[in-house]
Parts: structure tokens; sequence; C-alpha cells
């Protein structure tokens, strides 16, 4: 049996929070700006426009005001990346360079977790072997030669680790073979497919050249094959396998991301040879997807890095369409888009070949904006001079409109639509209100998951504004621990935040510190709640003092009226000894009252 990570003793969980910063963990998976002492961006957990994501680096806890989800660095990677905490942890670890305590994992687990190792590396090794076909065969020879005529050089057939696949059979089966790698399991890979009229199987990608495709972190997942002839089809990828979705992932994100971040701006072009077309002239943040439209977890990935997004697909039916799906998924993702309108018959590979890398980025800035193209698409086919024309397309454009917040950018767009159709603004706007009157007439139903997020949201509101400054203070300052615990501690507390008290009480005693990691994934969502929001006191001693002292006078309070229900029901009874019992405490805490009285 082999080993997994099991039971995680507490100090190593404090380590790996000690090596770890929740802003450079979360910052990849989305886009952050610091603002202020914390940072902002827009949550990965539900669809928003305006960026509603806090996350605290002096707490290292993380909050979205929009669907309420909130925790800590582990909460974060658990809800990011669908894992167990046990997973979360283990993942961390390895990040940090931590070692964790073994446990016995199951034979299901492990042949799991033996099967994708091992995938990775024949990917990996299949890399190597097609890249060497190209460079030291005759068959490759003439893929080379293909790709010299597109004006690629040799730095980057290497980046891009570009490979070709030799013309006969099973030129990879008996290479793999002489690694101790079965027929059988290529094929379950994609990189191998069965013979129809005899036993055994042939190379999927025979005569081609190839496309390693990498995930988000550089390892090799899939492929993608060219025919260097007329063969159909013209590309071909690998199929869906464990290892790789399609939908999922974009083709040379790895090598862009830095780019993309330090431009702040992704160029989203179609295919495998626009990208490397963009490299070699040093147009580094392009990206593609994988022989499909644009995905929304695509988008997702892209927005990690940057929300300026430039589309640059080919210039016909299918590049246009393309870009119009692209468009929306985007913006609806709270993306800044813009067209690049290229030269009929042109891609960007064709672009840049024939005017450069100054005039690519030229018509990149020149591209048009979401409503821009739009309004074009709309006004494509249609007889705009006439009212029915005009009436057309503003009915078509209406809904694009209105996903547009910003008022700036919306009264910007009435004046383009209102230019463009030869219309007053106000007679737009007109329109606008009338279609969100209509929507909000036939309101749309929602889905489960929304309905699931509105539920779990943590609002604060019912909760005693005292007990949740004092908390906030406790966190800002730890020395009060001990203060608060001598006043009455958990039970000067209510439901569920003596909990929440208790809990970190019983870390404070054990470490003399506590920090927003330390909650388990239970509680964290509420202490996330808690602590991320306007809040700063310059005298927290103070502070704690006047809190102390109010939840002192509350829970006299609550314990004098509770007193005087007991009193009423004692009387009912005409238990004199009990009744006498209680007014020696009624006496007591008005007494108390009077001591704590300003």
């Amino acid at each position: 049996m082999e080993m997994a990570a099991g039971f995680i003793p507490q100090e190593i969980i404090d380590e790996i929070v000690a090596r770890s910063d929740i802003v450079d963990v979360i910052s990849e998976h989305l886009l952050l700006k610091k603002t202020g002492r914390n940072y902002q961006g827009l949550c990965p957990f539900h669809h928003e426009k305006t960026p509603s994501f806090v996350v605290s680096p002096d707490k290292q806890i993380f909050r979205c005001f929009g669907c309420g989800v909130g925790g800590n660095i582990f909460s974060f990677i658990m809800q990011s990346e669908g894992l167990t905490f046990p997973e979360a942890v283990e993942k961390m670890a390895q990040k940090a360079g931590i070692s964790l305590p073994q446990q016995e994992m199951s034979e299901n687990e492990l042949k799991v977790l033996q099967k994708r190792e091992r995938w990775y590396k024949i990917n990996e090794l299949t890399a190597q072997y097609y890249h060497k076909v190209l460079l030291d065969t005759k068959w490759g020879q003439k893929a080379l030669g293909y790709l010299k005529n597109r004006g690629i050089d040799l730095h980057i057939i290497e980046k891009f680790q570009l490979g070709a696949v030799l013309s006969d059979w099973d030129g990879l089966i008996n290479f793999m073979g002489k690694k101790g790698v079965e027929p059988r399991e290529l094929h379950q890979m994609g990189l191998a497919l069965p013979r129809n009229s005899e036993k055994g199987y042939y190379d999927r990608f025979r005569g081609r050249l190839m496309f390693p495709i990498w995930d988000h972190s550089g390892r090799v997942i899939a492929f993608g094959g060219r025919v260097l002839d007329d063969g159909e089809p013209k590309y071909l990828n690998s199929p869906d396998t464990p290892l790789f979705n399609k939908g999922q992932y974009l083709y040379g994100l790895h090598l862009a991301k830095g780019s993309i971040r330090q431009a702040d701006l992704a160029i989203m072009v179609e295919g495998y040879m626009d990208v490397i077309a963009c490299h070699q002239f040093g147009v580094t943040n392009a990206v593609a997807s994988l022989g499909t439209a644009l995905t929304s977890n695509q988008a997702r990935a892209l927005m990690r890095h940057t929300y300026q997004v430039a589309i640059a697909y080919d210039a016909d039916v299918a590049g246009s369409n393309a870009a119009l799906r692209g468009l929306d998924i985007l913006a609806d993702l709270g993306c800044q888009v813009r067209v690049v309108k290229f030269p009929k018959g042109m891609d960007p590979d064709d672009f840049l070949r024939k005017s450069g890398k100054e005039k690519f980025e030229e018509l990149v800035m020149q591209g048009e904006s979401f409503i821009e193209y739009k309004l074009f698409k709309a006004m494509e086919n249609v007889n705009t001079s006439s009212i029915e024309g005009k009436i057309k397309v503003i009915q078509s454009i209406l809904p694009d409109l209105a996903k547009i917040d910003s008022p700036v950018a919306k009264e910007s767009a009435v004046k383009i639509i209102a230019i463009k159709l030869g219309l007053a603004e106000a007679s737009i706007m007109d329109e606008l209100r009338k279609y969100f009157r209509e929507k909000q007439k036939f309101p749309q139903n929602k889905d489960r998951k929304q309905e699931k997020r509105e539920n779990n949201i943590v609002n604060l509101r019912g909760f005693n504004k005292i007990q949740v400054q004092m908390l906030r203070i406790l966190f800002e300052d730890n020395s009060i621990f001990p203060l608060l615990e001598n006043a009455g501690g958990v039970e000067l507390f209510t439901p569920p935040l003596d909990n929440v008290f208790q809990r970190i009480w019983k870390v404070y005693q054990v470490k003399g510190k506590v920090t927003g990691t330390d909650l388990d994934d239970k509680d964290s969502q509420l202490l996330a709640a808690i602590l991320i929001g306007d809040f700063e006191i310059t005298n927290t001693t103070k502070a704690a003092a006047d809190y102390i002292k109010n939840l002192q006078i509350n829970k006299l309070n609550k314990d004098y009226s509770d007193t005087i229900r007991e009193l009423s029901e004692a009387e009912k009874m005409g238990d004199s000894e009990k009744l006498n019992q209680l007014l020696s405490r009624i006496e007591w805490l008005i007494q108390q009252k009077k001591l704590l009285a300003p």
C-alpha cells in the first residue's frame, strides 16, 4: 500500500499558513487589485461585473460581499478547486515545500493517482519523441520546411516544443513499446486508434505537424495535429481524457500569462499557428481556444490574469460568428472586450507577416468595443434608413445595452447608437427603460445554484453589533483575550457568535495568538464576514473596555428579564423558597448594573 495525507497536526497546518500568503494563492486564480489595506477582484464563485470579492492580507481571509462566500486560504482552495480539506492542505503543503504525515491510501485511490502521474509522463515522452522526429528525420524536414515558410524560426519551434509524426503507421507505438507502454494504453490516451481490418493499433496523428497542448501550469495533457497536404480533417485534437477537457484550457496560456498581466490585456486568436505567429513577432500575450468556441471556463481562466480581452479572430464568416459568441461570454463575466477587425480574407498570422508587430498592435488598440461590434452585426443586411429597420436594430441591441453597468459607459454607448441610426438619445433611453420594465414583469427563474448561493450568504444584519465589533477587536489585538475572558468570556456572547469566541479562545490558550486561518471551514465564512469590512480602531484597549462593559450590561439585562419571567412562574406555583432565591438574584443584578452604569 502507498501513503497519503491523513490526520494533519495543527502545528503543520500553522507552518503551511506561515509559509503561504493568501493574496499570492488567490492571485493564481483571479486578478486582484490593491484597494487600501485590502485587495479586490471579481468573485470566481458567482457572476458579477463590479468587483465585490475582497482579500485581507493582514487577516489572511477573503470575503465576497456579493454571494457571501468567505474563509481562509484552505477554504478558498477547497471551493475553487472542489477539494476536501485534507486535499487542500496537501496541495498547499506541496507549494510550501512541507512534508505531511502519511497514512495508507486505498487501492482504488492509489490506482487513480498512479494512472494520472503515468499519463503525464507518457505525454511528456510523446512530446519529446514528436519534437525529435521534426528535427532529426527526413519526414520531419517536410514539416520543418512548412514552418520555415510560415516564418517560424528554431527558437519558437523549441519554445512551443513543436513536433511531427512519421507518415508510417506505428512510429509512436514502436517507440513507446520500448518504454514499456502498451498500444492499448496509448489508445486510452487518444494517441493511437484500433485498426479496422486487422488486430492492433496505429498512430492517431500519423503524417501530421504536432502541437503539444499544456494545462495552465505547463504540463503536457494532449496534442493537436495539422496535415501538411490536402488531407482531412485539417486539424485534429486529442479526445477528452481524464487529463484533458478541451473546454477547460487555452492554448499557450502558461507561456502568455506573464505578458498578459504585464500588458493588462489578452489577445484571443483562433488557432495554434496564430498564437505561434504572434510569439514569433513578439506579441507574447496571445492565446487560443482549442478548436471550439470560447467557453465560460476558458474565459474564467483568462480572467485570472486580466479583465481586458481583444478578440482577434479570422476575417471570415466563421471568425465573425465565433467572435460574437466569445464577446457575449466575456462581457457577461465582466470583461472589457474589443473586437479586432482584419482586412477581408486575413487572419492574425497573415497580417503580422505582411504588416509587422507595430501595425498589428495598432489594429488591436483600434478594435471595436463590445457595443460597437454588436451594433455593426445588428445593422448587417438591415435597411436602417427605414423606421422598421431602425426598430429592428434597436430591439436587437437592447439586451446588450442593458448589460452595461457603468452609467458613463452606458451613456457613451447610447450616443454611439444614436449617431449610427440617426435617432435622438432620449428615444433610445426610453426604449431601454421599457425593456427593463418588461424584464421586471417577467423575471427569469433563478437556477438552483444561484438559489443555493443566496441561501448560503452570511448576513450580519441580525447579529449583535457589539459582539461583532468585540470579535473584530480580538483579531486586531490578541492581548485583549485575557481581559475579555476575565469579564465573562463566552457568557457575554449569544449564538452563533458564542461558538466562534469559544473556538478562538481555545486556539489562543494553546498558541498565544489567533489569525484568520485558525477556524475550520464551518466557521470561516462567518469569520470572514465579521473581519472584512470598514473597521479601524486606533486605541483597541480603550475600545475593548467600552465594548466589554456594554456586553456585560447586555448580559445583565438579559439575566434580569429571564429572572423576572422565572419569578412570575414561581408566584403561580406558590413556590416560596424559589421566590426568595429569585428576589435575591434580582437584587444582585440591580447592584451589578449600578456598578457598571456610567
